[in-house]
């Protein structure tokens, strides 16, 4: 298993942070300091840090620097962490020319976290990251109309539970399906495949898992937004 140590010296952050990771199958240290992160890193000699830049006693720059320069730290991937303010640009020169190998700025969008840190240890993302999510949904199959709930959606397409059998039998059909999702004013529309049944028992409605086939950019975004959202939020 892969380890990362997490550096802010703003404990909501850390806490942030380590929600957006905890399904990632990593072993996750934190520190509130730049002292600390070494000190820890120099136990636990981890594969990745994801370091504040601005930190009281010791930037993220300095940290990295440290690191850097001693042949028993330096082999760790490092992705700094930038406020978003007027000076962005000089915060990021200053880290690469620290050593860091990446940048991210606040707010942290976790899609580009999670793509990051992927790409730096060299493993698998999920590539659709799931909630739970009770949303109204229409279906339209054939000249049929059909209304329902979602239990979960990712980007990637939705799991719908309803008594009826919303194009199931039409294996490969593609079928119609509007989003209500709260706060906006028009439904998103999409075109899916019911691609799997699951069966509940004999109380219980049946659930069809439906991937989404075509999807506006736009609509796919808004989606993107509310999975992240809802996500962070659970895991606090």
């Amino acid at each position: 298993m892969k380890r990362a140590l997490l550096v802010d010296d703003v404990k909501l952050i850390i806490s942030m942070e380590r929600s957006m990771l905890n399904r990632q199958n990593l072993q996750l240290f934190t520190a509130n300091s730049g002292p600390e992160a070494i000190a820890i890193h120099k136990k636990e000699q981890v594969d990745l840090i994801l370091l504040d830049q601005r930190m009281p006693g010791m930037n993220g720059d300095e940290v990295c620097r440290i690191i850097r320069n001693d042949d028993s730290l330096k082999s760790v991937s490092i992705i700094m962490v930038i406020a978003s303010s007027s000076s962005k640009k000089e915060d990021i020169e200053k880290c690469m020319n620290a050593g860091a190998n990446d940048c991210i700025t606040k707010p942290i969008n976790t899609t580009e976290l999670l793509e990051k840190i992927a790409n730096h240890l060299c493993i698998p993302r999920r590539q659709n990251i799931r909630v739970i999510a009770r949303l109204k949904v229409k279906t339209q199959s054939g000249d049929k109309d059909f209304f329902a709930n979602t239990v979960d959606i990712s980007t990637g397409g939705v799991l719908i539970e309803s008594d009826d059998s919303i194009g199931y039998e039409s294996d490969g059909d593609a079928i119609k399906i509007d989003i209500f999702l709260p706060g906006n004013v028009h439904p998103i529309n999409t075109i899916g495949k019911v691609v799997r049944r699951v069966d509940n028992g004999r109380d219980k409605l049946p659930h069809y898992g439906v991937q989404f086939v075509d999807i506006a950019e736009k609509d796919r975004k808004i989606i993107e937004k509310h999975v992240e959202r809802h996500y962070v939020k659970s895991n606090i």
